[in-house]
């Protein structure tokens, strides 16, 4: 190799090094607005059949929705919904048509996505999941509740469910670790010094006592089976897992045979006495 070639093949290297490292440096400090697709989102306008909710958190506010077409009193069994990476809650809510007749719906928007301000993380979103559960207790104190969890959200509704007590809980295309599923995605990056949003749901399933039933896509290359399985094989409490038909990590959501599944179990589901915290 000529030296000028040699220079050439040095120069791209530093280059690709350098642009290598301002990636890890960007993940390393941005990386709760990278794993949460943190975004604004268009307005998504919802029916009278919802309130609102939100508290307050450093920067702005985190804001949620309440489904109870009938009424507070009405209102017999309330699944409380933690969405998937960059998902708007509103949107998804689109879908409720498929409850039936004493159903509702809960959710908020992670800090960052959508109308909530403030930056995510793991320990944020599983901090603002207890205060939004308080006020449902509190607001619908004769409801039976209904955690369920979407792909980055069964990272947080497991570690709910290990705080608190539930009628079910139901998971969604979940994962053993978010580290596991990020490595295959990141190759090339030092995950295991560099993640500090691990939502290491392996290990919070060990305090999880509800009844619970897993929801797989029949096609999912964002989580792979794999995933999946090393969770429920080592689950604690028997777990019902299905498959959800046609379905795929993106859409499974948007299908009807999905709350068929989520409303079926949470009917069959008997609420345990409540820990004390």
């Amino acid at each position: 190799m000529s030296s000028k070639a040699f220079r050439i093949a040095l120069s791209a290297s530093a280059a690709a090094l350098g642009g290598l490292a301002a990636y890890w440096t960007l993940l390393a400090t941005r990386q709760g607005h990278i794993l949460f697709n943190a975004r604004k989102l268009p307005v998504v306008h919802l029916s009278e059949h919802f309130s609102t909710y939100s508290h307050t958190v450093p920067g702005g506010m985190v804001r949620g929705y309440v489904y109870h077409p009938l009424g507070e009193s009405a209102l017999q069994d309330l699944f409380i919904y933690f969405a998937g990476r960059g998902e708007d809650v509103r949107a998804t809510a689109q879908a409720l048509h498929w409850l039936p007749e004493g159903f509702g719906f809960a959710a908020i928007n992670y800090r960052g996505v959508a109308d909530s301000e403030g930056d995510p993380s793991e320990i944020a979103s599983v901090a603002d999941a207890n205060q939004f559960t308080v006020h449902l207790r509190k607001a619908f104190p004769k409801a039976r509740l209904h955690v369920v969890g979407r792909s980055l959200g069964t990272g947080v509704a497991i570690q709910l469910v290990a705080r608190q007590d539930f009628a079910s809980l139901q998971l969604v295309t979940p994962y053993d670790s978010m580290l596991e599923v990020a490595k295959r995605r990141f190759p090339l990056v030092p995950l295991s010094l560099l993640l500090r949003n691990r939502f290491d749901s392996l290990t919070h399933s060990r305090e999880v006592a509800a009844k619970t039933q897993v929801l797989l896509a029949a096609q999912d290359d964002v989580v792979l089976p794999e995933r999946s399985k090393k969770l429920t094989d080592a689950w604690p409490t028997p777990v019902r897992v299905e498959t959800v038909t046609g379905s795929d990590h993106h859409n499974i959501m948007g299908m009807e045979a999905t709350w068929l599944h989520l409303v079926d179990f949470a009917l069959t589901s008997v609420l345990p006495e409540p820990k004390v915290a």
